[in-house]
Protein backbone atom coordinates (compact mmCIF):
# COMPACT_ATOMS: atom_id res chain seq x y z
CA UNK A 1 0.00 0.00 0.00
CA UNK A 2 1.05 3.36 -0.73
CA UNK A 3 1.26 6.39 1.53
CA UNK A 4 -1.27 7.87 -0.52
CA UNK A 5 -3.54 5.09 -0.52
CA UNK A 6 -3.11 4.50 3.14
CA UNK A 7 -4.33 8.27 3.63
CA UNK A 8 -7.04 7.54 1.98
CA UNK A 9 -7.77 4.83 3.67
CA UNK A 10 -8.04 6.61 6.81
CA UNK A 11 -9.98 9.33 5.47
CA UNK A 12 -12.44 6.94 4.25
CA UNK A 13 -13.00 5.31 8.48
CA UNK A 14 -13.48 8.66 9.14
CA UNK A 15 -16.05 9.71 7.25
CA UNK A 16 -18.85 11.37 9.82
CA UNK A 17 -16.02 11.71 12.48
CA UNK A 18 -13.16 14.45 12.57
CA UNK A 19 -10.60 14.42 9.31
CA UNK A 20 -7.45 13.09 9.55
CA UNK A 21 -5.54 16.37 9.45
CA UNK A 22 -4.19 17.77 6.37
CA UNK A 23 -0.75 18.55 7.71
CA UNK A 24 2.39 16.16 6.64
CA UNK A 25 4.02 16.18 9.56
CA UNK A 26 1.17 15.34 12.10
CA UNK A 27 0.55 12.89 9.83
CA UNK A 28 3.87 11.31 9.73
CA UNK A 29 4.06 11.56 13.40
CA UNK A 30 0.78 9.26 13.86
CA UNK A 31 2.14 6.91 11.24
CA UNK A 32 5.59 7.25 13.41
CA UNK A 33 3.47 6.44 16.62
CA UNK A 34 1.23 3.29 14.79
CA UNK A 35 4.66 2.10 13.64
CA UNK A 36 5.66 1.70 16.88
CA UNK A 37 2.53 -0.09 18.03
CA UNK A 38 2.06 -2.29 15.21
CA UNK A 39 6.15 -3.71 15.47
CA UNK A 40 5.39 -3.91 19.22
CA UNK A 41 2.85 -6.13 18.88
CA UNK A 42 3.16 -7.81 15.49
CA UNK A 43 6.38 -9.82 13.67
CA UNK A 44 6.52 -8.30 10.60
CA UNK A 45 8.08 -10.10 8.29
CA UNK A 46 9.21 -7.00 6.53
CA UNK A 47 10.26 -5.99 9.65
CA UNK A 48 12.74 -8.96 10.51
CA UNK A 49 16.44 -8.10 10.50
CA UNK A 50 19.69 -9.83 11.62
CA UNK A 51 21.39 -6.29 11.88
CA UNK A 52 21.01 -4.44 15.67
CA UNK A 53 22.33 -1.40 14.33
CA UNK A 54 19.64 -0.39 12.61
CA UNK A 55 16.48 1.05 14.87
CA UNK A 56 15.34 -1.81 16.58
CA UNK A 57 11.72 -2.01 18.48
CA UNK A 58 12.24 -5.55 19.72
CA UNK A 59 13.53 -8.91 19.74
CA UNK A 60 12.42 -11.30 16.90
CA UNK A 61 12.47 -14.84 16.55
CA UNK A 62 15.59 -17.06 15.72
CA UNK A 63 18.25 -14.34 16.85
CA UNK A 64 16.42 -11.40 14.64
CA UNK A 65 15.27 -8.41 15.59
CA UNK A 66 11.97 -6.72 14.43
CA UNK A 67 13.40 -2.78 13.47
CA UNK A 68 11.46 0.37 13.39
CA UNK A 69 9.58 1.16 10.09
CA UNK A 70 10.72 3.53 7.71
CA UNK A 71 8.41 6.48 7.44
CA UNK A 72 7.39 6.97 4.05
CA UNK A 73 8.31 10.42 2.13
CA UNK A 74 6.24 10.42 -1.21
CA UNK A 75 2.76 9.78 -1.97
CA UNK A 76 3.82 7.23 -3.87
CA UNK A 77 5.91 5.53 -1.25
CA UNK A 78 5.04 1.86 -0.50
CA UNK A 79 4.70 1.63 3.38
CA UNK A 80 7.84 -0.39 5.45
CA UNK A 81 5.21 -2.72 6.76
CA UNK A 82 3.96 -6.15 5.45
CA UNK A 83 1.03 -5.15 3.22
CA UNK A 84 -1.61 -7.32 5.33
CA UNK A 85 -0.80 -5.25 7.95
CA UNK A 86 -2.04 -2.28 6.62
CA UNK A 87 -5.49 -2.22 7.54
CA UNK A 88 -4.61 -2.13 11.20
CA UNK A 89 -1.84 0.35 10.53
CA UNK A 90 -4.85 2.68 8.98
CA UNK A 91 -7.58 1.74 11.88
CA UNK A 92 -4.50 2.40 14.63
CA UNK A 93 -4.32 5.93 13.75
CA UNK A 94 -7.85 6.36 12.73
CA UNK A 95 -8.13 5.52 16.49
CA UNK A 96 -6.03 8.39 17.02
CA UNK A 97 -7.95 11.16 15.39
CA UNK A 98 -11.32 9.78 15.83
CA UNK A 99 -13.98 11.51 18.38
CA UNK A 100 -16.29 8.92 18.98
CA UNK A 101 -15.29 5.67 17.23
CA UNK A 102 -11.24 5.54 18.48
CA UNK A 103 -12.21 2.13 20.47
CA UNK A 104 -13.79 0.73 17.44
CA UNK A 105 -10.94 1.37 15.28
CA UNK A 106 -8.41 0.20 18.03
CA UNK A 107 -10.63 -2.39 18.87
CA UNK A 108 -10.31 -3.58 15.17
CA UNK A 109 -6.50 -3.03 14.74
CA UNK A 110 -5.86 -5.38 17.66
CA UNK A 111 -8.06 -7.94 15.79
CA UNK A 112 -6.51 -7.79 12.97
CA UNK A 113 -3.04 -7.85 14.54
CA UNK A 114 -4.07 -10.81 17.02
CA UNK A 115 -5.08 -12.46 13.15
CA UNK A 116 -1.71 -11.99 11.30
CA UNK A 117 0.41 -13.01 14.60
CA UNK A 118 -1.16 -16.22 15.47
CA UNK A 119 -0.85 -16.85 11.51
CA UNK A 120 3.07 -15.74 11.41
CA UNK A 121 3.92 -17.98 14.60
CA UNK A 122 2.87 -20.80 12.00
CA UNK A 123 4.61 -19.52 9.49
CA UNK A 124 7.50 -19.27 11.79
CA UNK A 125 7.52 -22.44 13.37
CA UNK A 126 7.81 -24.06 9.49
CA UNK A 127 10.61 -22.20 8.60
CA UNK A 128 12.02 -23.21 12.31
CA UNK A 129 11.54 -26.91 11.37
CA UNK A 130 13.18 -26.48 8.09
CA UNK A 131 16.62 -25.34 9.82
CA UNK A 132 16.10 -21.59 8.04
CA UNK A 133 16.95 -20.50 11.64
CA UNK A 134 20.51 -22.46 11.33
CA UNK A 135 21.53 -20.37 8.15
CA UNK A 136 21.67 -16.55 9.20
CA UNK A 137 22.48 -15.86 5.40
CA UNK A 138 19.06 -17.23 4.09
CA UNK A 139 15.94 -15.90 6.58
CA UNK A 140 16.06 -12.68 6.50
CA UNK A 141 15.56 -12.44 2.67
CA UNK A 142 13.13 -15.65 3.15
CA UNK A 143 11.17 -13.61 6.06
CA UNK A 144 11.35 -10.13 3.56
CA UNK A 145 9.83 -12.05 0.51
CA UNK A 146 7.03 -14.02 2.59
CA UNK A 147 3.55 -13.87 2.16
CA UNK A 148 1.63 -15.07 5.15
CA UNK A 149 -0.85 -17.94 3.88
CA UNK A 150 -4.62 -17.32 4.74
CA UNK A 151 -4.33 -13.65 4.76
Amino acid sequence: MTYAKLKSAIKLLLIGDNELPSDNDQILAAIEMAYIQLASKATALKLLTTNNSSEVIRQGPGGTYVRMPELPELDTDELDIDRELCPALARIIASYVSREKGAIHNSEAQKILTSYESKVRVFLEEKESEGVFNDPEMYPETYASARVKGY
